[in-house]
């Protein structure tokens, strides 16, 4: 079967999501995959053929390429030099609606990672394009149960978030947990529940005076500097972490945080079980489906700095239990987040499709 995965991502989260998608189904299918130029490359591995494009993945390029004629038409005329059996789209991307109605001749997939918009972000371009790709595309694939209740279409299958235990390949060397460090991991965006972290850490340093909560990752910081206590107790890394520091943090950390006061699903809970840390997360979306409560980690309301203290204390306080936890969720990934059973679901959905 000819697959043909396109993203419109150059690097981060989503390319670490398709790089591994696309190589766990290139080990016995013959797979594509479109980017954007100057995708980052390295996670790819050698049997899946990797074409950049210039697309219009980003704002500027959106126009650039729409208007350049000859972008556009490249961008088709690769597709149907490939004659995939499965066009798989990584995310609606807008861009992209423009060619949807000269594809129609192609077995379509579509992953649909963020179900509803987050909050603060821009959300007209998302429904529209959620919308038409769900029209045009003959399955539609999820993370979770929740997020497949909300799509409520009977094309639309469900498959676990994947196993990133990939990153463990970046460590340089072991690098030793340090007493009461906890780590919020990720772009920092207004959906993520920051400021109730922040409060909650503040609230902990009261019983755990050395307690440090480690932020690390791009977006606008600045409202939440007001909120830091004493600055001994935050250590903030503002900025876009490379994929060789990312073994560094979930190293130091004791446990990893998941304030998030909405979310589908997220790529941090397996990178933390990748690295055998147990998640303090919230009750939103399809998070819940990833954690065992208790056993991997704890499930707390969204938006409730008290529960969130709490339970921070509580594995804190129990060396035995956090150690156990991050144990059992390293077991979970493997058992439920591997990529070969991934893969092979998604074979069946393409065989069913075809046929």
């Amino acid at each position: 079967m000819k697959i043909l995965m396109i993203t419109m991502n150059t690097s981060g989260g989503m390319i670490h999501y398709v790089s591994q998608m696309a190589n766990s189904l290139s080990q016995n299918e013959k797979v594509s995959v479109i980017a954007p130029l100057h995708v980052n490359k390295k996670n790819f591995c050698q049997k899946v053929n990797l074409i950049e494009l210039n697309v219009g993945n980003i704002i500027k390029n959106f126009f650039i390429s729409t208007l350049i004629f000859a972008r556009s038409l490249k961008f088709l005329k690769t597709i149907y030099n490939e004659n995939p059996d499965i066009i798989h789209f990584n995310e609606p991307h807008p861009w992209i609606l423009l060619f949807l109605p000269f594809l129609r001749r192609f077995k379509i997939v579509t992953m649909i990672h963020d179900v509803n918009p987050h909050t603060g972000s821009r959300t007209w371009d998302q429904i529209i394009s959620k919308k038409l790709f769900i029209k045009f595309s003959d399955a539609i694939i999820v993370h979770g149960e929740y997020a497949k209740k909300i799509i409520n279409n009977n094309k639309c299958y469900q498959i676990p978030i994947g196993d990133f235990s990939f990153f463990l390949n970046y460590k340089k060397e072991k690098i030793e947990e340090e007493d009461n460090t906890l780590l919020f991991f990720g772009r920092i965006e207004e959906y993520k529940g920051l400021e109730y972290l922040i409060t909650a850490v503040n609230e902990v340093s009261r019983h755990y005076p050395n307690v440090k909560l480690i932020i690390a990752g791009a977006g606008n910081f600045e409202k939440y500097r007001q909120l830091l206590g004493k600055k001994i107790n935050f250590e903030v890394h503002n900025r876009f972490i490379t994929d060789d520091e990312v073994p560094i943090f979930f190293q130091r950390a004791k446990i990893v945080i998941l304030p998030h006061i909405e979310c589908t699903q997220t790529g941090i809970i397996p990178i933390a079980y990748a690295f055998k840390k147990p998640v303090i997360t919230t009750n939103v979306g399809s998070i819940p489906e990833l954690v065992d409560d208790g056993k991997t980690g704890f499930i707390v309301p969204p938006m409730d700095p008290k529960a969130l203290k709490n339970m921070i204390i509580n594995l804190l306080s129990d060396e035995h239990l956090r150690m156990e936890m991050g144990e059992n969720a390293y077991i979970k990934m493997r058992k439920d987040m591997s990529w070969e059973k991934i893969s092979n679901n998604l074979i069946k959905i393409y065989k069913k499709i075809v046929d």
